[in-house]
């Protein structure tokens, strides 16, 4: 803490010393730089916004992609990540059917970096994965109107934040100085969605006051939304993959359990930022900038699952037909859940900085950012309602997965024939009752707790220093530095259990909870769901939150210690300490071109802390409180590293209308914080082996004491004769990682027309010291990068030179490129048809359009894949088109959008694999047919708007007229009869429609 206020404390020496010189300089007026603010033009309309954009792109020392205010109003996009999708080069990751996440140039979200203005912001978000916590900022919780403009950087500069391989992106705020007069924005919309039949309303703020002379100038913006959206989505069990089963002679793929969801959400978003600037003369300027940014969900999932669980060799699987693609047996389960999550995500951030201009051509900028952001999930909670033992056969294509609960007869049937023709007759005494969508006998077996919160938190200084010259071969030299702190947190407690085992310890004498936690779903009133591929009736939330509050005490009373491996695994505390310097220079080489070259050297102090879990539930009393799960804390552990990175960047005035780009420039990428935290974990049950000598089950090994010579709860015998197996399967942290680390080529050629703009992009990256996931190698417990605490393990031993065999953890060291093309091309065809009967309509038409084509190529790692395969988040092709009309009242617009499939995660294949298969005769062990897609996506939206009167338009968005729905699939083979669906989760049309008003 005392360095922080040290830090502050010299920023705001260094304000008052640089103001001081600046009042004793000539008051001449200095040249604006070529990279001028944005601000400086308030433009209306579509082509105004574009030539605006460009404008800003062609004056940039960097090669960059710019969208402004007015052109993202223009767009059907409620967020940041919705408007960038239709940037050159960029794809969208989305969540509950709205973007959230950029991928750049083929780079994972996680590889991009999001800046405010040039500074930090913290993002407690768990990134596009909330176990494995990349880096990724989620650009949902940014409504793309308050703010004023967006750089996606492609090539860096040394000046730069180069902690992002795939790019950076830079929102910036609004300027009253820059925009230098008094303005107002009213905006209010409705939106609405088909799916979920209900409005959600919005209204946007921003103004722009200039006080004291045009000397104070005072912007704000403010946004406030809430939006009500339903989702249908399927999708098959996320960590089990299907089974390869052989049956008959024949072998086949098969879903282990897919589940049919429901989500109703109601999200509020608020959204204000305030920009205070002081500008006492032409040499000085200082700001304070405050900014704020809530997300709060209120969120109920209704999910019902049917889990089959068949393996290769399972008595229970009984039939399958591969071409077909069904497949049947016994043994299957049907679960529900009723799942109710309140969460707010919340970022607050200032800003304080100034510039001044001072001597002969020197100028300095200096600025302390202070960000901090709060994921809280305080009250997640669940019931779960399941009948076990059932008959079911199940069936699936790459778009569809469906169980249908069967008979004993119609199973029998299905097996001689390959069909059923028959009907099923229930029982009226229970079990499953066939041709009825309300359920009376599941059996309320589970009730779920959790509380979780993550908390990120970022102090930063930054600090330049520029000199120009009027003459010579230097336009300018330009050194900085940066230091960065950051503090990172995630507590999870979460409460998992059999309400009816722990009923008599949980409740006490509350005589309604211990009835209740025996209850079935037919003692409750239930609903049939919107979706219509739910195939039973669920319990209402009334009811659900009625059974929960009678029941919790049972959860709340389990595990007060929080030893249960659930509320341990993913906790941490870490810090990650930056400081970076950096000095570069720009040279005038020819009268029309500039070379800019230069480095930046980056050092990182990286230092985390975590857990040792380990599940140990088989020794527990099943009527008790009490977890046997162990969890020890780690010491804390890290890694440090330094980074040195040289650019050059050319850049070239080739005519009046063309500009020419190269450059070489150098970037890393920090590991994620999931794969970089210290944690050892075993993921399932403990196994042990027994060492007794006077054991007949000496050297056996399993995960039940019963079965291998101890009766469960007899903790004194495993204490001296149970040891640890090497064989079990472990996820392994490393604080050791390195960053990955890029070599970048840009090439551009960009023309700028009166009416047209055509740009193309070549690009290269070269990237070393890749981190790959490392799946089942072996590794010697005395050899995991940090101290595990396995002397203070006291249910049983963990030798401390133990083999595990199979090891999940993350490493350095293999390399992946990535290269691509990137073409724009716009066109207004103004005064072009003006001979043509219907000119002066034909005269209003616009074109907008980019396509991007890239490849890939990464090895990932023998222990995962032994061949080269394309990176993960990489689209072959992306593309928009707009087509639109506009004049002085009215415009309107066509907008198309197309992403080609994207690899989403791979599996594991290695000559080890291929060998056992060859000998094996199918494809068991090599799970190329297990690489997972996203598929290929052509959406379709409609934006008009119409000029109402001076300074109000209307406008009206027709949103996914395609009607288009998130699709991911395995890859599958013969053996599965082409694809298997992943997931899919559609949320159906929308429309929004509002009013602007400027006053």
């Amino acid at each position: 803490m005392t360095y922080k206020k040290q830090i502050l404390a010299m920023a705001i020496a260094m304000a008052t010393s640089a103001s001081l010189v600046a009042q004793e300089v000539e008051q001449e007026q200095q040249e604006e730089a070529s990279g001028a603010s944005l601000e400086e033009v308030y433009v209306e309309g579509v082509r105004s916004a574009d030539v605006n954009a460009r404008a800003a792109e062609r004056g940039k020392d960097n090669f960059s992609s710019i969208v402004t205010q007015d052109d993202a109003g223009n767009f059907s996009d409620q967020n940041v990540a919705e408007l960038l999708q239709r940037m050159p080069g960029i794809t969208l990751q989305k969540s509950e059917g709205e973007g959230k996440f950029v991928n750049l140039r083929g780079l994972g979200a996680g590889m991009v970096s999001v800046r405010m203005d040039g500074g930090a912001m913290a993002n407690a978000g768990g990134g596009t994965d909330e176990t494995l916590e990349d880096r990724a900022f989620s650009l949902d919780s940014l409504p793309s109107d308050v703010l004023q403009s967006i750089e996606v950087n492609k090539s860096l500069t040394p000046d730069m934040e180069l902690d992002a391989i795939g790019g950076s992106i830079n929102v910036k705020t609004l300027s009253a100085l820059d925009r230098g007069k008094e303005t107002y924005k009213l905006r209010v919309q409705n939106y609405y969605q088909e799916q979920a039949e209900e409005n959600s309303p919005k209204v946007t703020l921003q103004g722009t006051n200039l006080f004291l002379n045009d000397t104070v100038g005072v912007a704000y913006t403010g946004s406030w939304e809430k939006r009500n959206t339903q989702g249908a989505q399927t999708r098959h069990h996320s960590s089990t993959l299907p089974q390869y089963v052989e049956l008959g002679g024949e072998q086949m793929i098969i879903p282990w359990e897919f589940t049919t969801y429901e989500e109703n959400a109601e999200r509020e978003r608020i959204a204000g930022l305030l920009n205070v600037e002081y500008q006492p003369n032409d040499n000085s300027r200082y700001h304070v900038k405050l900014n704020h940014t809530s997300y709060s969900d209120n969120d109920i999932a209704l999910r019902e699952y049917y889990r089959f669980n068949w393996e290769n060799g399972d008595e229970d699987l009984q039939f399958i037909d591969r071409d077909a693609q069904v497949f049947g047996g016994s043994s299957v389960d049907l679960q529900q859940q009723f799942f109710i999550q309140e969460s707010e995500v919340e970022t607050n951030t200032i800003a304080l900085g100034g510039e001044n201009r001072f001597g002969d051509g020197w100028e300095v900028d200096y600025e302390v950012v202070s960000s901090r952001s709060e994921n809280s999930k305080p009250d997640g909670r669940r019931v779960q309602f399941r009948l076990r033992e059932l008959n079911a056969i199940g069936s699936y294509s790459d778009y569809s997965l469906n169980g249908q609960l069967v008979s004993g007869p119609q199973l029998d049937e299905l097996i001689s024939t390959g069909k059923i023709s028959s009907g099923a007759i229930s029982n009226p005494n229970g079990g499953y009752q066939y041709g009825s969508a309300v359920q009376p006998n599941l059996n309320y077996d589970n009730l779920f707790l959790e509380d979780s919160i993550r908390e990120d938190a970022v102090d930063q200084f930054s600090l330049n220093l520029r000199h120009d010259w009027d003459a010579g071969l230097v336009n300018y030299v330009k050194a900085g530095v940066k230091v960065n702190q950051r503090e990172r947190s995630n507590d999870k407690n979460r409460s998992s259990i059999v309400p009816n085992d722990r009923a008599v310890a949980g409740c006490g004498d509350d005589f309604e909870c211990i009835a209740l936690a025996g209850s079935r779903l037919g003692d409750f009133a239930t609903y049939i769901p919107d979706n219509p591929a739910f195939d039973n009736a669920v319990i209402t939330r009334a009811e659900a939150e009625r059974l929960i509050n009678a029941t919790r005490a049972i959860g709340d009373n389990y595990d007060v210690e929080q030893k249960e491996l659930d509320s341990t695994k993913l906790d941490y505390e870490l810090t990650e300490d930056t400081a970076a310097a950096y000095m570069m220079a720009e040279m005038q080489v020819l009268p029309e071109a500039t070379l800019i070259a230069g480095a930046r050297y980056a050092y990182t102090d990286f230092t985390s802390t975590g857990y040792l879990a380990l599940r140990n539930d088989r020794n527990e009393d099943s009527e008790g409180l009490t977890s046997l799960d162990i969890a020890l804390p780690l010491e804390k552990t890290g890694n440090d590293y330094g980074v040195f990175l040289p650019a050059l960047h050319y850049r070239h005035e080739l005519s009046d209308n063309l500009l020419g780009r190269a450059s070489i420039w150098t970037s890393f990428s920090r590991p994620d914080f999931g794969k970089s935290r210290a944690f050892f974990e075993v993921t399932d049950r403990v196994v042990f082996c027994n060492t007794d000598p006077d054991s007949e089950f000496v050297g056996q090994c399993n995960e039940d004491p019963n079965d291998i010579g101890s009766a469960r709860g007899d903790v004194e015998y495993q204490k001296e004769f149970f040891e640890m197996s090497g064989d079990n399967t472990v996820r392994i942290g490393n604080p050791a990682l390195d960053p990955m680390r890029a070599t970048n080529l840009d090439l551009s050629l960009s023309y700028y027309g009166e009416s047209t703009f055509l740009e193309g992009a070549l690009f290269y990256k070269d990237i070393t010291d890749f981190i790959v996931d490392a799946n089942g190698i072996r590794m010697n417990i005395a050899d995991t990068p940090f101290a595990l605490p396995i002397d203070q393990v006291d249910l049983f031993t963990i030798p401390a030179d133990l083999e595990l065999t199979n090891v999940n953890t993350y490493l350095n060291g293999e390399s992946a490129k990535v290269y691509g093309m990137e073409l724009s091309f716009s066109h207004y065809f103004d005064g072009q048809w003006e001979e043509h009967n219907i000119g002066r309509y034909l005269d209003n038409i616009f074109v907008q359009s980019n396509l991007t084509l890239q490849s890939s190529d990464g090895n990932v790692g023998d222990s995962v894949r032994a061949d080269s395969i394309q990176l993960p988040e990489t689209a072959d092709t992306a593309a928009n088109i707009t087509v639109g009309w506009e004049n002085d009242d009215f415009s309107i617009r066509f907008i198309a959008n197309y992403t080609s499939e994207i690899l989403k995660r791979i599996g594991a294949c290695t000559e080890a694999d291929k060998a056992a298969d060859l000998e094996l005769g199918y494809a068991g062990n090599c799970r190329v047919w297990a690489d997972m897609y996203q598929d290929d996506s052509l959406t379709f939206d409609v934006k008009a708007t119409y000029r109402v009167a001076d300074g109000v338009r209307a406008y009206f968005d027709a949103v996914n007229l395609s009607d288009n729905a998130d699709q991911q699939y395995f890859a599958g083979n013969a053996d599965s009869g082409g694809r298997i669906l992943y997931n899919v989760e559609a949320y159906g049309p929308a429309v929004q429609f509002g009013l602007t008003v400027d006053f």
